[in-house]
């Protein structure tokens, strides 16, 4: 079949960009003729993409000479939008400026459709598509309604749409409206972000389907500490990149500018070295904590206030185990992620308040529970200060080696989630999961503890409050027995072979 996958942006850094990325791999290694349309400008990262072009002005344009479709070959395909690339969260991108889709003109918005739904339109007749699946309500289904006609294609919803876009400002819903009404089917990952969806677009139930997103469960395994983070390390060092990731220097300029109270300056900071890469020494980082002893809580996604990595490190300070912080990700909040582990190993409320007064960290981690404890009379010193590792970007490459690593998973985003993949993803490598109890984090929680049998394991309660209730919860799965541990992330790794892969996703 000729599947056509319209995306709008990147391959990696986003679990939608990741989504589309496996769901193009998978498709094509099933035998399928992929045309993947996306803002991708290093397919020669991707071996499974056959070929590469742009197209300009409704003209196919390949790179370096033209391509037929053909059986199990994907096909990537960027229209040359102009340098404005809108987004959900503010990022930095390479050749193009970033901003929010709410903060978008409506010419500039009318502009960014209208050149995707020429360019879709000079895919789809080159390609001779008979599926089209269009990532998320907003830009995605609007796109493809309108260059292919009503009912023509598979509406891929991924949360962020709703939460940064469709709730935010009527003329998305309209847009949302137009392309989920005009599509043959709408692609939720979770119950609760299809309820989410029909609250914001009435008149689709009949169209919703729940497909979850998939894992690759012969990469996401079980494999101890040592052998996972030594892997990682040799391919990062073989892997040069840039090398102009972050200095690990820069910590006495954030303590600084954290001292003096510069938010201006902890936001320059994370502009002067380049966040699509590894920390410089982010290899001997990861050596370095192969050879450690003891739990790893880790955390691993986007560095920003929606997520609440912040909650992490004041997660384990407010447990009563000794456990080693492993924090995977990037993102322009970096450097205030770094002054809130420095006011935290302080015991610095004023700075916290700071902090979360700015708003560069999320008001939950400003709670003073986590100080209070360690301060408190018998509060040791190992409590009030937590070792962290962090790694700065880690692609999709590195996370089953990663995951693997950590004891604990804690994924504490504070926006709502269609489904929370880097979840299952953990579980499937062995990483027992301790997660925020909403939106579609909530299902994925339940789904793991029904499959060991027992309720509220892998969850919390969020908001005020929560670094004292992931302590505790981080406290019970360490507590757990060996035997009864090693039975656990045995059968997590097990369901999520048998119910949420890949090939079940694509094939739905």
């Amino acid at each position: 079949m000729r599947v056509l996958i319209w995306h709008g942006w990147l391959l990696e850094g986003s679990g939608s960009n990741i989504y589309t990325a496996r769901l193009a791999e998978v498709l094509a290694g099933q035998g399928h003729d992929v045309a993947l349309v996306c803002q991708e400008r290093h397919p020669e990262r991707y071996p499974w993409i056959a070929a590469a072009g742009v197209v300009r002005d409704g003209r196919i344009e390949f790179e370096p000479a033209a391509v037929a479709p053909g059986p199990g070959r994907c096909v990537l395909l960027r229209p040359e939008i102009g340098p404005l690339l809108p987004t959900f969260v503010l990022d930095r991108y390479e050749g193009a400026e970033a901003k929010r889709f709410v903060d978008l003109s409506d010419e500039e918005l009318d502009a960014y459709l209208d050149v995707n739904d020429r360019a879709l339109r000079a895919v789809a007749e080159w390609h001779g598509s008979e599926a089209v699946i269009a990532s998320h309500a907003v830009p995605g289904a609007v796109v493809a309604t309108r260059a292919l006609g009503p009912g023509r294609h598979v509406a891929e919803i991924h949360g962020s749409d709703l939460e940064y876009a469709v709730r935010l400002q009527p003329r998305y819903q309209r847009l949302a409206a137009e392309g989920l009404r005009g599509a043959a089917a709408i692609a939720c990952g979770s119950d609760e972000v299809a309820r989410r969806c029909r609250r914001l677009v009435p008149g689709i139930r009949e169209l919703v389907r729940i497909v979850p997103p998939g894992v690759d469960t012969s990469r996401f395994r079980l494999r101890t500490r040592r052998e996972a983070l030594t892997d990682a390390a040799s391919r990062l060092e073989a892997d040069a990149g840039s090398g102009e990731g972050r200095p690990r220097s820069l910590d006495d300029r954030v303590a600084q500018a954290l001292s003096h109270r510069d938010p201006d300056e902890l936001d320059r900071l994370a502009r002067t070295y380049d966040q699509a890469e590894p920390d410089a020494d982010a290899a001997a980082r990861l050596r370095d904590l192969a050879g450690r002893t003891g739990p790893v809580v880790g955390y691993f996604g986007k560095l920003i206030p929606s997520k609440g990595p912040e909650l992490v490190p004041a997660g384990v300070r407010a447990s009563h185990r000794s456990a080693h912080v492993l924090m995977v990700g990037f993102g322009d909040k970096r450097e205030w992620l770094t002054a809130y582990v420095m006011a935290l190993a302080a015991g610095d409320a004023e700075a916290i308040a700071w902090l979360a007064e700015k708003h560069g960290i999320a008001p939950e981690a400003a709670t003073p529970d986590p100080i209070a404890d360690a301060a408190a009379p018998g509060g040791s010193a190992a409590r009030r200060r937590v070792p962290i590792t962090f790694t700065g970007r880690l692609d999709h490459r590195y996370a089953p080696e990663a995951l693997a690593a950590m004891s604990v998973l804690v994924v504490p985003s504070i926006v709502k989630e269609a489904f929370g993949m880097v979840v299952a993803e953990g579980a499937a490598a062995g990483a027992l999961p301790l997660v925020a109890r909403h939106s579609g984090l909530a299902e994925v929680a339940a789904a793991l503890e029904t499959a060991v049998g027992q309720e509220g394991l892998f969850s919390f309660e969020p908001g005020v409050g929560s670094p004292s209730r992931i302590g505790a919860g981080i406290d019970t799965l360490l507590a757990l027995p060996p035997a009864r541990r090693r039975r656990v992330r045995s059968d997590i790794h097990e369901f999520v072979r048998q119910h949420w892969s890949w090939d079940q996703t694509a094939n739905a």
